[in-house]
């Protein structure tokens, strides 16, 4: 017979007593840390025990790599190159249009001498005509005297009169001095015939320049048009080329395109300083040449008058032994005049300082006005309108195009230059005919002008461009 359970287990506790309750207890706690402990550790893989080999990428890989970071260096040097590129460009546009302007300044200027020229030629061929008509009809008005006293007949009909003899003479005398006028009136008359169709044939000519003038001055203006619409249009272009190069720059170096564009403008912006820099140092050097120029002149004007002054000493000297001789007469001497120093710059009338500190302040009042291609004021300018309007507030008055101001001004070197002065620049340093475009000096290697489409009047190194290549005093 099977023992029941129960039973059996109440004597496996009877048989344990205390020592069996206590075995529970600690089996108890063992097993809630065991679960305690399986709930806070998370089970790994057995494979994440071992280190991960390191990646070594392929030689082919790192050739690649290094092709692709020459490839994006050379991007960016190349992106950097078009925008210096169209920098340069757009410079280069308003240059040219600045050369375009002034080519038709000229045009309008030699229209007006031939318009003038055409107008005194014809002057003269009107004058000459009426001359000519006033001398045909004396030539008329003797040839009908000549007429009405008669032929033959009335030659010897003082024959048959009282007086006889004496009255034929006295007619053939006065006959012969009608004649020797009619004569005189002929060859007068066909002296003016010649000049007359002579002066018809220049008013005709002068006529023809006038119409080829007129087809130049069209052609300018076009041509100036052309120039100004090509650069307003290369300004909108390159103003999208330079957005979208700023952005490229900016994705090949990995930066915003706000600091892309920031170092491009620090870029451009140390480039202009380095040209500045040595735009003032060129200055400096003109400054000294004209500063040791001057005070050469000083020196000379110094010795100049110590040499008068010994002179003047020398003949009171010999005044006064000749008048001991004299018994005491002193002979009269006539002091001479003391020599005038031009105190105008060098110049006439117009080059004085006053003149030129108008033409200067004149100049200056314009700062800020824009440019403006065939502009005279009066707030707006091209190059020779502004110089045109400035030396006019001095009482000069210069044509409205660069190469003739040049042509009607004293000519100077550049180490003469003066405040007031005018800088011109040319195509060629060795033609003043291809003058192009002419500024205001200042002094101190400054000077104001109306540089070119875009930009307003302003104040400039002489060397903030090319050097010049002319320089006159008006």
């Amino acid at each position: 017979m099977r023992t029941p359970s129960r039973a059996t287990s109440g004597e496996r506790v009877a048989s344990t007593g205390k020592t069996g309750r206590a075995g529970k207890v600690l089996l108890s706690g063992v097993l809630a840390i065991c679960l305690a402990g399986s709930m806070a550790v998370p089970t790994l893989p057995a494979e994440a025990a071992k280190p991960k080999p390191p990646v070594i990428p392929s030689k082919a890989a790192v050739e690649r790599a290094k092709q692709a970071a020459a490839s994006k260096a050379g991007q960016v040097a190349a992106i950097e190159r078009q925008l210096a590129a169209a920098n340069a460009r757009l410079e280069q546009l308003g240059i040219q249009s600045g050369i375009a302007d002034e080519a038709y300044n000229g045009a309008v200027y030699r229209l007006q001498q031939a318009k003038a020229e055409a107008a005194a030629a014809a002057a003269r061929a009107a004058e000459a005509q009426k001359t000519l008509t006033t001398q045909r009809q004396q030539i008329g008005r003797f040839a009908a005297a000549s007429y009405q006293g008669g032929g033959d007949v009335a030659k010897i009909a003082p024959l048959f009169t009282a007086d006889g003899p004496q009255q034929l003479l006295d007619s053939a005398g006065a006959a012969h001095s009608v004649s020797a006028a009619m004569q005189g009136s002929y060859l007068r008359y066909s002296a003016t015939q010649v000049m007359t169709n002579l002066f018809k044939v220049q008013a005709d000519q002068a006529v023809v320049k006038v119409k080829k003038a007129t087809d130049e001055a069209a052609k300018a203006k076009k041509a100036a048009e052309d120039a100004e619409a090509a650069q307003a249009s290369a300004v909108t272009a390159m103003g999208v080329q330079r957005t979208q190069s700023i952005a490229q720059l900016a994705t090949l170096q990995n930066i915003s395109v706000r600091v892309a564009a920031q170092r491009q403008a620090g870029l451009e912006e140390l480039a202009r300083q380095r040209a500045a820099a040595l735009a003032a140092k060129k200055a400096r050097e003109l400054k000294a040449r004209i500063a040791a120029r001057e005070a050469a002149e000083r020196r000379a004007e110094a010795a100049e008058r110590a040499r008068e002054a010994a002179e003047q000493a020398r003949e009171e000297r010999e005044e006064k032994a000749a008048a001991k001789k004299n018994h005491g007469k002193k002979p009269k001497h006539h002091k001479p005049s003391a020599p005038t120093r031009d105190n105008d710059n060098g110049g006439g009338s117009h080059g004085s300082k006053k003149g030129s500190r108008a033409a200067i302040d004149f100049a200056l009042k314009q700062l800020g006005d824009m440019y403006l291609w065939g502009a005279t004021g009066p707030n707006r300018w091209d190059c020779s309108g502004l110089t045109q309007g400035a030396w006019e507030q001095a009482g000069v008055q210069l044509p409205h195009y660069s190469v003739a101001q040049y042509e009607q001004i004293q000519h100077i070197q550049e180490d003469d230059l003066r405040p007031g002065d005018l800088i011109f620049w040319a195509l060629n340093p060795n033609d003043p005919g291809t003058i192009h475009h002419v500024a205001l000096y200042l002094g101190n290697g400054q000077m104001i002008h109306a540089p070119r489409t875009g930009k307003p009047v302003q104040i400039d190194s002489v060397y903030y461009w090319v050097p010049p290549n002319f320089f006159g005093r008006p």
